[in-house]
């Protein structure tokens, strides 16, 4: 009897325990059912039955991307909810002193703590479960649209969801539960009620460690801005390594000695509330290090994963075209014939359809081989390219609107089509022997050019340019048959153009060889892909940015009967009700946007590396994604401002 009564009062303990703190534990529960109605509305496509059969055309592969989303997720539920079930404690160490000091046991006191974290992680579930539920129905919809299917995925109930939500979350709960009662196991009723008296003390701060701390970040950014295709695997991670070294240290030493130097200028501390805001800072700022090192790293994964997605799909068309030159292309073996397509039929098809026709392509060539070193080994190599005309090359640069060529005597230059690979297989002034049959042609290089001009097909993958006299006096005398024609059509709208292309590709007699280009298809495949990634993605940044503003909403509430207890004090010293708010403020903003602000940093570094990937110049995009995401920012930031606001200043005696 004694036992059930017991428990009955710890039950209605908890339950009053979590109603009394609900402003501190509002933003972990909606982190938490936001994280599990992800994980069941992907969980719900993973293990639906038209996917797991194969029946839906690119599923799998979603399928995949969506697995290893759910992997995230659960990384990062552990990581948000150690972290929040920490942050509940630390502040309610005097009430668990009370608590013991009043009769509890330890025993008693874990059983309280774990009845409060389970009671609201059932809540959770349930919630999260029940929303996820609600909303897959559109998430297939979605999906299916993307994947641009015949018929949407149907909407029906997938038991492994429910069951590896519900029992993956609980059993992560509970395993995370009884970990954080370690915090309280060893210590005694003296240490709980006296920990928040503990003496604050000025922080200490390393010459050495900032220095540390500048270094690591001017490598990191360094690496960053210099990164090319090449060597982008081999930099990747000691660009990670050396941003969270340095942005560590950053805020424990680098922030801390300006917060000091701040705090020695005594014109400005005396001025208005900065003594009490700066005093305050220089005390928190060692605890609020940790803090500000979590929270700009993940805002700066968010704002490089979301603004890679986004940058890499709003790009995508200008790709496209960069690496596909004409929209419909292929090349002929055989100059003096057509056994690949007849354009007659291309040019029928195309006005069939109601395409027109900017610019034909019609340059033929005779192959050649040359040496070159290899990429990445560097020995000598011998490579087949397309010897051409410096006319036959302007003509088609000028549609393309790239910089003509100008060549006299014995000059060539080097057409390499991947314009995103830096690799360099020529120099200017390097003299090269061109080979054709028995006859050699020598010339002296004016350099090398990334890019592509004419559809980088077979013999015509890389182009060698050269003056229109050499030309015309070595390859007079070569047959036509033994020439390679090189055809190809650009069309307006060409994106649209996807049945149209499919056509051709059907007309020509040979296309197992490879021999055809077609761009609408290439792109409405990569397209499909990129949004679902986008779309994927986007979610789980979405969770990342509202964990990482509840990181921040748990920080501000952490101390909050603290922060009561000095504005209480404060206001009896006569300032006023605009001057409280005004400090508040100042210390909510700084925990909010000053982590923002270096994250924003790594994240521009980032965006710089993903322009010289892409070979493109994403300024505009990456603007849109970092104001986007500061508008979030300081919409959440007026939220827990408001709320803050209102919880300390209505103590206010």
């Amino acid at each position: 009897m004694y036992w059930e009564v017991a428990i009955i009062n710890l039950r209605h303990l908890a339950k009053r325990n979590i109603q009394g703190n609900t402003q501190r534990y509002l933003a972990y529960f909606f982190s938490i059912v936001f994280s599990v109605s992800i994980f069941f509305i992907y969980a719900s496509f993973i293990f639906h039955p038209e996917i797991v059969n194969a029946n839906i055309s690119g599923g799998q592969i979603v399928r995949v991307a969506l697995i290893a989303a759910e992997i995230v997720i659960i990384v990062f539920s552990v990581f948000f909810i150690s972290y929040s079930n920490a942050a509940f404690i630390q502040p309610r160490k005097k009430e668990f002193g009370l608590l013991t000091l009043f009769g509890m046991s330890k025993s008693q006191l874990r059983r309280l703590i774990y009845m409060e974290q389970t009671i609201v992680s059932l809540v959770s579930i349930a919630i999260g479960v029940g929303l996820g539920f609600l909303f897959s129905k559109l998430f297939l919809m979605i999906v299916s649209s993307l994947l641009a299917v015949d018929e949407p995925l149907a909407f029906v109930l997938v038991p492994k969801a429910f069951v590896y939500t519900i029992v993956g979350f609980f059993l992560l709960f509970q395993l995370l539960s009884l970990l954080s009662l370690l915090q309280i196991e060893n210590l005694e009723v003296v240490d709980l009620l006296k920990d928040k008296q503990k003496p604050k003390k000025m922080p200490f701060v390393s010459k050495w460690l900032i220095a540390l701390s500048v270094i690591c970040l001017s490598i990191s950014y360094y690496l960053a801005v210099t990164m090319t295709l090449n060597n982008s695997f081999l930099r990747v991670l000691p660009i990670l390594f050396f941003v969270l070294i340095g942005t560590y240290f950053l805020f424990s030493q680098s922030i801390v000695a300006l917060c000091r130097r701040l705090y020695r200028k005594k014109k400005s501390l005396y001025n208005g509330t900065n003594l009490i805001t700066q005093t305050n800072l220089i005390f928190d700022i060692k605890n609020y290090s940790r803090l500000f090192f979590l929270t700009s790293i993940i805002t700066a994964v968010i704002l490089t994963a979301a603004g890679t997605l986004f940058m890499f799909t709003a790009d995508l068309k200008k790709q496209g075209m960069d690496n596909i030159p004409q929209a419909i292309g292929w090349i002929e073996n055989d100059a003096s014939v057509y056994s690949v397509i007849e354009p007659s039929e291309v040019e029928k098809t195309l006005k069939k359809d109601g395409f027109k026709v900017p610019y034909k392509v019609n340059v033929t060539g005779v192959p050649v081989t040359t040496m070159i070193p290899q990429i990445g080994t560097g020995e000598p190599s011998e490579n087949q390219s397309l010897l051409i005309s410096e006319r036959d090359y302007n003509k088609v640069a000028a549609f393309r609107k790239l910089d003509p060529v100008e060549l006299s005597g014995d000059e060539a230059l080097f057409i390499f089509p991947y314009a995103t690979l830096d690799s360099q297989f020529v120099q200017r002034g390097d003299q090269k022997e061109l080979h054709y049959g028995k006859n050699i042609i020598q010339v002296t290089m004016l350099g090398q050019r990334n890019q592509t001009v004419i559809a980088p097909i077979g013999l015509a993958t890389t182009l060698m340019v050269v003056d229109d006299k050499l030309y015309t006096d070595n390859t007079d005398n070569v047959p036509l048959k033994q020439k390679v024609r090189v055809r190809g059509y650009e069309i307006k709208d060409w994106e649209d153009a996807i049945e149209a292309s499919e056509k051709i590709e059907k007309i020509a007699i040979n296309p197992e060889q490879n021999k055809v280009q077609t761009r609408a298809p290439i792109y409405e495949k990569v397209r499909q892909g990129s949004m679902l990634t986008l779309f994927i993605g986007l979610f789980v940044s979405l969770l990342f940015f509202i964990v990482q503003g509840s990181m921040m909403y748990l920080r501000v509430f952490t101390n909050l009967e603290d922060k009561k207890i000095q504005i209480n004090a404060l206001h009896r010293m006569g300032l006023t009700g605009k001057e409280i708010r005004k400090i508040l403020s100042a210390e909510i903003r700084i925990l909010f946007f000053v982590p923002f602000v270096i994250g924003m940093i790594h994240a521009i570094f980032a965006f710089v590396a993903l322009s010289n990937l892409l070979g493109s110049n994403l300024l505009g995009y990456s603007a849109i994604v970092i104001g986007t995401y500061f508008l979030l920012q300081l919409l959440y930031y007026q939220v827990t401002k408001i709320m803050y606001e209102r919880a300390v200043i209505s103590t206010i005696k």
